[in-house]
């Protein structure tokens, strides 16, 4: 009989201990009710398993809180009850008298006695606990201890103490809190579970250790302990906790850590291998102590070098965890699980983006994005960083200039196509996110700014003028910035319209933008080039230089205002030879603000030339820029929304290449091009290759300028070797042929040029010379006319027209023609605008 009855009381043990570590407490305290019933000599057991049950089961609903701490004071007076029943003499002689202290602690910190807590804690000798091995839910409830002992000890302010006592107690504190992460991390190792959770309050002491080191100013401390907890061997129960941890360090890093105080973590011990010797798998798991977690010590084991390495390691696998944590669902009933897991992916692809864009590594960032839109639907914040995120991205590498469309003369075949790729998926992007912020007026001026670098202008200029709605309702500080991108945008519709009254009408709105964007904005060197520019474009040049000191004067080394300052005072009109020195002076002022661009050495050598200096001086100029360009590394233009790198400087002054209508021209280039490639089997063109095919019809210029046409047939030939279907090779090729008198080779090579570029004016100007000397006069009068009705502004073209009407024997239109050619004469500058 006797024996039946230990049988069942040792059923009634394990049955309990197995809920215990289940967390099933309704079921603990049914058993231990029972267990109380059939065995009077377990009566202390039975009360702590009963208080033990309560405790818990009122902690699983109301964490321990401040907030829960006047309902924990109601509601737990019968677990302090059970509780006090386990602590008397009986208690002490069953052995459950240290852990009623311990879970004493734990209740007395839920009702918010923080000194009675810590009572219970010397009572229970916390402070001199061996390690040794422990049951899972005594793991647990240790940890829990030596937690809540830490946080008391935070809670209560001690008055009037020397700093020494308030050092010992931050030592003492961290001391517990060390203690219960490594408890914590040990438990969920061993329970290995997805179902248990460590708690508000075991997760509060995991990561209150780090936060007191930098408080205390100990940086690397807080490092190496966030490296520890790390470490640690992965469970099924740990995921959520090492995604915290993983951001967390991740921050510290990115805020406090650079250069030399960064120190890199060191190999594991036991992660060496040792000579003669083969690993067998491929991570060891080592354990320090009873009461240490298990961590990684493979010898395969990556170690970061630098903090860059480290923070995107930490950042890559903390987006792997938030991703696969993801809620794929959309049903209502996951909602707040799906809310959770989108704020974890959310502050992780924050903290990428600021790390990408410090080192430059936009493709990782971008990358990591577009893997999150399979969870983000309808989340405007992560679809705001993705566009932003793409149009970064989209923005050309050579010379980041988002105002402007890069030049076709300077693009490779194929990174222009990448290029406008991006550009496209930027722009398709940035639609999107759009809707998803209909009040965002910085997103539309990111989509203007991508459309504008497309060469969809109306577009472009659509988004703009939304922007501007939003600002003008709602008064901000990007007004000034909306009315800039709408008279940009004006500015490039001008110039791809072939009609005079649309031109008319886009211009004026296009000054209106920009003055008012100038009134809003003193201090903007952006809007007073632009407003410089749009004023030296129709002639007015006394506005064009007062807008182009305003805008040195806000930004010194403004690459544009120092290109539009030569530009000005190279014209006519503007200052006779000393215009000329100055424009000089300007030249080599913006050569050495931007050592790396090439458009200071072409202006400079294009001026010394105008100016009647030594061709061979010039010539020389134009061979550094070649030198320049030629160099594999050489380094884009800082200014990257004042000037392009490589601007195309054959093209027409008003309506050049750079601008809208070039889209078209590329795009016929590249097509040209890819079928080229896809016909033959070609060498792969050297890096640069479009760059230097730049570089050498500027010297080819250079080489007519002075009069030695042998040497430009050499340096065009050298350019089409890397760029043959450029327009401007082909229109470089005609000017040389019509030196040499060859006007029927001219006149080919300008008719190719237009067919590849149909409004490329300098190409249609040439024709109608070509169509003269080789006494076409009907058709030179065409071609000329077509050029004026394109841009009324050009001496040149009504000067040629003038000899054209004039050998026809039609002289009083040959005389309007000169008049207007003398009239415009002074607005004429050496350099082209752009």
């Amino acid at each position: 009989m006797t024996s039946r009855s230990k049988n069942a009381v040792r059923s009634y043990e394990t049955e309990i201990e197995k809920s215990r570590e289940e967390s099933n407490w309704k079921k603990v305290i049914e058993l231990a009710q029972q267990l109380k019933a059939r065995s009077t000599q377990h009566e202390s057991l039975a009360h702590f398993l009963i208080g033990e049950g309560k405790l818990e089961a009122y902690l699983e609903e109301w964490p321990p809180l401040k907030d829960n701490i006047e309902r924990a004071q109601r509601e737990l007076s019968d677990a302090r009850g059970y509780l006090t029943l386990a602590t008397d003499e009986a208690g002490n002689k069953a052995g459950v008298a240290l852990d009623a202290h311990l879970l004493f602690g734990k209740l007395n910190y839920s009702c918010g006695e923080y000194d009675e807590a810590l009572k219970h804690y010397k009572l229970a000798e916390l402070d001199t606990l061996t390690e040794k091995e422990l049951p899972v839910r005594s793991l647990r409830i240790v940890a829990e201890s030596y937690a809540i002992k830490g946080l008391c000890l935070e809670q209560i302010a001690v008055p009037g103490s020397s700093r020494y006592k308030q050092a010992e107690r931050e030592t003492e504190m961290i001391h517990c809190f060390e203690l219960a992460s490594d408890l914590t991390l040990l438990y969920l190792q061993k329970t290995n579970s997805p179902s248990v959770r460590a708690g508000p309050t075991l997760e509060m002491a995991l990561q209150r250790v780090p936060i007191l080191h930098i408080r205390g100013a100990r940086l690397q401390n807080a490092i190496d302990r966030y490296r520890e907890m790390l470490s640690a061997v992965e469970s099924a129960s740990t995921q959520a906790l090492r995604l915290t941890l993983t951001r967390q360090l991740a921050e510290v890093l990115l805020r406090g850590v650079t250069g030399q105080v960064y120190k890199a973590p060191e190999k594991p011990a036991g992660a060496v291998a040792q000579p003669g010797t083969l690993s067998r798998r491929r991570e060891d798991r080592t354990s320090a102590g009873l009461w240490k977690p298990r961590k990684y010590a493979g010898i395969n084991q990556f170690v970061p070098a630098n903090e860059f390495e480290e923070v995107i390691l930490l950042l890559l696998v903390g987006e792997a965890m938030a991703v696969r944590d993801a809620v794929l669902s959309q049903s209502p009933e996951f909602e707040a699980e799906r809310l959770r897991s989108l704020e974890n992916a959310t502050a992780v692809y924050d903290l990428l983006a600021l790390a990408t864009l410090r080192w430059g590594q936009l493709c990782l960032i971008v990358e990591s994005l577009e893997r999150a839109m399979k969870f983000s639907f309808g989340q405007e914040h992560v679809w705001r960083q993705r566009a932003l995120a793409a149009a970064a991205a989209a923005a050309p590498t050579a010379a980041p200039a988002p105002l402007m469309h890069p030049s076709a003369a300077t693009r490779p075949s194929g990174g222009g196509g990448r290029t406008t790729g991006a550009a496209v998926r930027a722009h398709v992007v940035l639609v999107q996110a759009a809707e998803l912020r209909p009040r965002d007026a910085p997103l539309r001026l990111l989509g203007a700014n991508t459309c504008y670098q497309m060469g969809s202008v109306e577009e472009g200029l659509e988004l703009a003028e939304a922007a501007l709605e939003i600002e003008e309702k709602e008064p901000g500080f990007m007004l000034a910035r909306c009315y800039l991108y709408v008279g940009i945008g004006y500015q490039m519709k001008s110039q791809k319209s072939n009609s005079r009254l649309e031109k008319q009408a886009c211009n004026d709105k296009c000054v209106k933008a920009l003055v008012r964007a100038v009134q809003l904005d003193a201090n903007d060197h952006l809007a007073f080039y632009q407003l410089a520019l749009q004023y030296a474009r129709e002639g007015l040049l006394n506005e064009a230089m007062d807008a182009t000191r305003s805008c040195l004067r806000a930004r010194a080394s403004c690459a544009g205002g120092l290109r539009l300052l030569a530009v000005l005072w190279s014209c006519g009109g503007t200052g006779g030879v000393g215009g000329a020195g100055r424009a000089l002076h300007a030249a080599r002022l913006a050569r050495d603000h931007y050592p790396a661009a090439e458009w200071p050495l072409w202006a400079l050598a294009a001026l010394q030339i105008a100016a009647g200096d030594d061709p061979d001086g010039a010539l020389a100029t134009g061979k550094e820029l070649l030198r320049l360009v030629s160099a594999a590394d050489a380094e884009a233009e800082p200014d990257a929304l004042s000037d392009s790198l490589h601007d195309d400087t054959h093209s027409n002054r008003d309506a050049a290449s750079i601008r809208a209508e070039s889209a078209g021209a590329f795009r016929v280039e590249r097509a040209l091009s890819d079928q080229d490639s896809s016909e033959s089997s070609r060498r792969a063109r050297p890096p640069h290759a479009a760059q230097r095919a730049h570089a050498w019809l500027l010297l080819a210029d250079l080489c007519l300028r002075s009069r030695r046409a042998e040497a430009a047939a050499g340096c065009v030939a050298e350019a089409a070797a890397l760029a043959p279907y450029s327009h401007l090779v082909f229109y470089t090729r005609g000017l040389v042929h019509g030196a040499s008198g060859e006007w029927e080779e001219a006149r080919q090579c300008f008719q190719n040029a237009i067919a590849i570029h149909p409004t490329h004016l300098d190409s249609i100007i040439q024709l109608g010379v070509a169509y003269y000397e080789l006494g076409w006069l009907r058709l030179a009068e065409r071609a000329l006319r077509e050029a004026a009705q394109l841009e009324p502004a050009r001496a040149d073209t009504w000067r040629r027209l003038a000899q054209v009407l004039g050998a026809l024997g039609e002289h009083e239109a040959a005389a309007d023609a000169a008049a207007a050619a003398i009239e415009l004469h002074p607005t004429n500058p050496a350099l082209p605008l752009l």
